[in-house]
């Protein structure tokens, strides 16, 4: 791979916006899981939704958990670049999207009182605000990986015939208890996970970085970044503590349990 290979862009989005359990440290895992690896990761933020976002050179844009009642507001943000934004997706640029954000993304939400959020119809998916707040763990499974998280869920999610889960949970809610979680159309990722969940997995910010960098490196040779253990000691074991807690715990009667 070429020097630029070595330089990940990372578009963080209305921050101090989509700003709610801790979310921003997914980018500063990004950063740091890139410094493990030798590679500079350069952050832009865009700070209002007035800003012109810019997304030509972004290999990884970020879209953090936000309050229902801002999503029609970050949908006609993203509405109104549509032209550069959708470009870039189909470039290979990573959108990564976290919590209630997902409403944004999808095709609509019928909130409790009546009203209606129409999104950007990115992700095949239908979401109806919950009449309570629902908090847990939440476990889920990508292949052979598996996601430690939390989730304080305000939406319940429905996926389309068509749409493809981010994956199956092992533990939780997921998108609305019968065992989905998240949602995934190329280069769209969006988890309901928190956490921050890129903090607690390494494994799937690894993911990320890899999917970003092959895109990078346009048809050159490019060896996938391998996770080495021993430098996420910490994350391995409190991965670990979460599954035996949560093995061993009273589940509430909602909760979907797989092996």
């Amino acid at each position: 791979m070429s020097e630029a290979g070595k330089e990940l862009n990372i578009l963080w989005l209305w921050p101090d916006i989509l700003n709610q359990h801790g979310d921003r440290g997914n980018v500063m895992a990004l950063v740091r899981i890139c410094g493990l690896y030798g590679i500079e990761a350069k952050i832009k933020r865009v700070d209002r939704l007035t800003d012109e976002p810019v997304f030509e050179d972004a290999d990884i844009m970020i879209l953090g958990a936000g309050e229902l009642a801002v999503m029609p507001r970050i949908a006609g943000a993203l509405e109104k670049h549509s032209m550069m934004f959708t470009a870039r997706l189909h470039q290979g640029g990573i959108l990564f999207a976290t919590g209630a954000t997902g409403a944004a993304l999808g095709v609509h939400t019928l909130r409790t009182d009546g009203s209606h959020i129409y999104g950007l119809g990115l992700l095949d998916m239908e979401c109806r605000e919950r009449e309570a707040v629902l908090g847990d763990d939440l476990i889920f499974r990508i292949g052979d990986m598996n996601i430690y998280g939390s989730q304080i869920h305000m939406i319940d999610v429905s996926l389309a015939a068509g749409q493809p889960p981010l994956g199956k949970t092992v533990y939780g809610y997921g998108n609305d208890g019968g065992g989905n979680e998240g949602a995934v159309q190329n280069s769209i990722v969006f988890t309901n996970a928190l956490g921050p969940v890129l903090v607690k997995n390494p494994w799937l910010a690894l993911e990320l970085i890899n999917k970003a960098l092959v895109h990078k490196a346009k048809g050159q040779a490019f060896e996938a970044l391998r996770f080495r253990p021993e430098l996420f000691r910490l994350e391995l074991a409190s991965a670990e503590a979460i599954r035996v807690f949560n093995e061993r715990k009273e589940k509430p009667p909602w909760v979907h349990t797989s092996q």
